[in-house]
């Protein structure tokens, strides 16, 4: 007959192996299984409809109205654990990986496609139209503080409204993010890569500068020195507080 002791660290093994595979193979529905009917908002959202794995799956869910297709599959970035993530709704595309470790936060290769619609709240004046393709190499947040910003992005052109029978065409226009000592900007170039805006945030802040480019491109303003900032505004940014409760 085994010995007590080899009787009990074979119990301890199966018992462990027993609860891995249960765990790995707990299906996604699990958690929608735990949500109320309708979630507690303004607009009663169904909850959503998850299949495979809790670690790798898909779902569909409805966001401000429309159908929203997500897929997620666990992915450890060395030591930090995250989800490769990937979000499909109307003409919105992106997909990349995100992870969380003690609090900070850590985006990495993500690509999106948007368009300018979802951006046009943010213009101090006009509407553009047409895509934005986002390549974010990586986006670190630490203590609530941006501590890493790179990548690019790309306006495929389209038409600006300044107004009521006041549209044009836009040439393509590229961007860069990058980190500076200040903090995160990002630097917006036209054709010929001549500097039309660049964005600085140090600290809280934000500041918004514009060059005479800009108004060239579009066909008004005054000739002269195409790097000349013809207007600049700051604004304090309300930054969420990570470890807020």
């Amino acid at each position: 007959m085994p010995p007590l002791r080899s009787i009990l660290g074979l119990s301890a093994i199966f018992i462990t192996a027993f609860l891995f595979f249960m765990i790995m193979l707990m299906p996604a529905s699990v958690v929608t299984g735990a949500l109320p009917e309708a979630i507690d908002n303004e607009e009663g959202l169904p909850r959503p409809q998850l299949s495979g794995l809790w670690w790798r799956g898909q779902g569909d869910m409805e966001w401000q109205g429309k159908a929203l297709q997500i897929r997620w599959e666990m992915d450890w970035h060395w030591l930090t654990p995250g989800v490769q993530v990937a979000l499909h709704t109307g003409p919105i595309h992106a997909e990349g990986w995100i992870g969380a470790d003690w609090g900070d936060w850590t985006l990495q290769h993500w690509r999106a496609q948007l368009p300018m619609d979802l951006i046009n709240d943010f213009m101090p004046q006009g509407e553009a139209h047409g895509n934005l393709d986002l390549a974010l190499a990586s986006l670190s947040i630490r203590e609530n503080t941006i501590a890493e910003a790179t990548g690019t992005l790309r306006y495929q052109g389209g038409q600006v409204s300044l107004g009521p029978g006041m549209e044009m065409p836009l040439p393509p226009l590229d961007g860069v993010l990058a980190m500076t000592p200040l903090g995160p900007s990002l630097s917006i170039t036209g054709p010929e890569s001549r500097p039309l805006a660049h964005a600085q945030v140090e600290g809280k802040t934000l500041t918004l500068q514009v060059f005479r480019a800009l108004p060239l491109l579009l066909g008004m303003g005054e000739e002269g020195n195409t790097e000349d900032v013809i207007f600049s505004t700051q604004h304090e940014l309300s930054l969420p507080d990570a470890n807020a409760g």
